[in-house]
């Protein structure tokens, strides 16, 4: 397609044009003079299309965030993905019958539940680099000698003291909250890993079961009941840090 393209262009048409006129002018029989300009258009498109560079491919609509490489949000993000590479192996190796349909149908859910942890990892590092900007001690000590100004401050300084108070406790607040949220979710990757890694080895400790037959549905249910349980737990983190940092 790309040589078609390069075919149409007006510069390849003009120089095939020109060629042929050239060929032409020195008295040669006029379709060999077409050919001669057919022949330059046709190098000129192939040459082209060989060393054109590719278009860049195009960017996802929504890069995921980047994850601080040997932090611990990056490991339990790791462990997770471990996890879910585990269950697509098993599934993949189930006889036909309910446990291998159930364990096919949770696949979705599992990479569901991946890229919710992938975004809950990116945002705990965002969130401890933004951590990283305020110094508590500082904060701390700059809030205790301001207090102690204002006690003996006249009243034309005492207002400047109050706002400059105010700002202090501002990022004091603003450590709390991020020191919080980052608590939240690097409690909920872990719990997340872990609880993939339980499901991946229940479904392996079923799929040793002799048969499908010796197992009953509750058994085989158990398992989408722990995913969604899962889920329903990294999704719900995402939620409130989402809240609590906007």
């Amino acid at each position: 397609m790309r040589f078609v393209r390069e075919l149409a262009e007006p510069w390849g048409l003009l120089l095939a044009a020109t060629s042929a006129g050239a060929a032409w002018a020195v008295q040669l029989p006029v379709v060999a003079a077409l050919g001669v300009g057919a022949a330059v258009l046709a190098a000129r498109a192939g040459v082209a299309a060989a060393t054109r560079p590719k278009p860049a491919p195009e960017l996802e609509e929504r890069a995921l965030p980047d994850v601080e490489p040997g932090s611990p949000e990056a490991g339990w993000l790791r462990r997770a993905e471990a996890a879910a590479d585990g269950f697509s192996s098993i599934s993949g190796s189930l006889e036909a019958g309910p446990l291998a349909d159930r364990v096919s149908d949770m696949e979705p859910v599992v990479a569901e539940t991946i890229d919710t942890l992938r975004r809950l990892a990116g945002r705990t590092s965002a969130t401890g680099k933004a951590l990283a900007r305020v110094d508590p001690v500082a904060v701390s000590a700059e809030k205790a000698r301001l207090r102690k100004e204002l006690k003996t401050a006249d009243d034309d300084i005492r207002g400047d003291l109050t706002q400059s108070l105010e700002a202090v406790q501002a990022q004091e607040d603003v450590h709390a909250r991020l020191s919080s949220a980052q608590r939240k979710l690097l409690a909920q990757l872990r719990s997340g890993a872990l609880g993939l890694d339980g499901l991946v080895a229940r479904a392996a400790e079923l799929s040793a079961a002799t048969g499908d037959s010796l197992l009953d549905t509750t058994t085989i249910g158990e398992l989408g009941e722990r995913l969604e349980g899962i889920r329903r737990g990294v999704v719900e983190t995402e939620e409130a840090t989402r809240r609590s940092l906007s």
